[in-house]
């Protein structure tokens, strides 16, 4: 299927829409055109800096109508995953938007639990790395929410949550939940109303890609992050995407 017969669009954020703190360039042109043609758009991130109200509110400000339904974050998904296996009680490395998200499904959050999750944390430091370990070394459970390595903000890239796993598993099993694990597709098959033959998923890195091959979506990556040309010769057959834009301005004239 061409790319302007498709009805939804689930873009990420990161290094594919802005730079954290400004867009990208034609990315405001991309979403007004899809919109004024009655396509649905929705966003997808695994930065859980801000939680699902807090990027609508972002992503508002910055010219972009959208609803917190209309966004998916990792931080939504590990809640929605303590809830799922009965997690009442659990400790949680990371920052207002996962602590939100767990909070807002009545999950408590303390030190004395037996499951941790663990987020981009910008103040992660010794004392929660050895309350991580203790969970591990009692069996416990741990849930990690991404695998991203960096994130770009206008002057410079910034790390993100990979560095932070490996130190976290030393201690033993550790649980992905972010893109593109199948616990993150069950929970956004549910999250999200969509045809996956009419739908388009995109994003910067070779997770997103695998995580809409998977989902049975017709898929784009964007240049503008991990993915590069080189990286593509040699890519899995799961993470090769439909289509490869070197920017969103591409994007759009194939949409019109």
């Amino acid at each position: 299927m061409e790319l302007h017969e498709n009805r939804s669009f689930f873009i990420d954020l990161d290094n594919t829409i802005w730079n954290w703190d400004e867009l990208k360039i034609g990315a405001a042109d991309l979403i007004d055109t899809l919109k004024s043609t009655d396509r649905n758009v929705y966003f997808h991130t695994d930065n859980m800096l801000l939680s699902r109200q807090g990027y609508a509110q972002k992503l508002n400000k910055m010219g972009i109508p959208v609803q917190k339904e209309e966004i998916l974050t990792a931080g939504y998904v590990a809640a929605r995953k303590l809830v799922e296996r009965d997690i009442r009680k659990a400790y949680v490395a990371g920052e207002s938007g996962l602590i939100e998200e767990i909070q807002d499904e009545g999950i408590e959050i303390t030190e004395d639990a037996e499951t941790a999750v663990v987020g981009l944390d910008r103040s992660f430091n010794y004392d929660k790395l050895q309350k991580i370990m203790k969970i591990a070394e009692n069996n416990g459970k741990i849930f990690l929410c991404s695998t991203e390595t960096s994130f770009r903000r206008s002057r410079g890239n910034l790390p993100h949550q990979g560095p932070l796993n490996k130190a976290v598993q030393e201690f033993g099993d550790t649980e992905v939940i972010g893109k593109p694990s199948e616990s993150y597709r069950k929970i956004f098959e549910s999250y999200f109303s969509y045809f996956p033959g009419k739908s388009v998923f995109i994003g910067d890195r070779f997770a997103d890609v695998e995580t809409g091959n998977q989902l049975g979506m017709t898929t784009a990556a964007v240049l503008s992050g991990e993915i590069s040309e080189e990286k593509l010769r040699k890519a899995e057959e799961h993470e090769v995407p439909d289509y490869v834009l070197t920017s969103l301005n591409k994007l759009r004239r194939r949409i019109i």
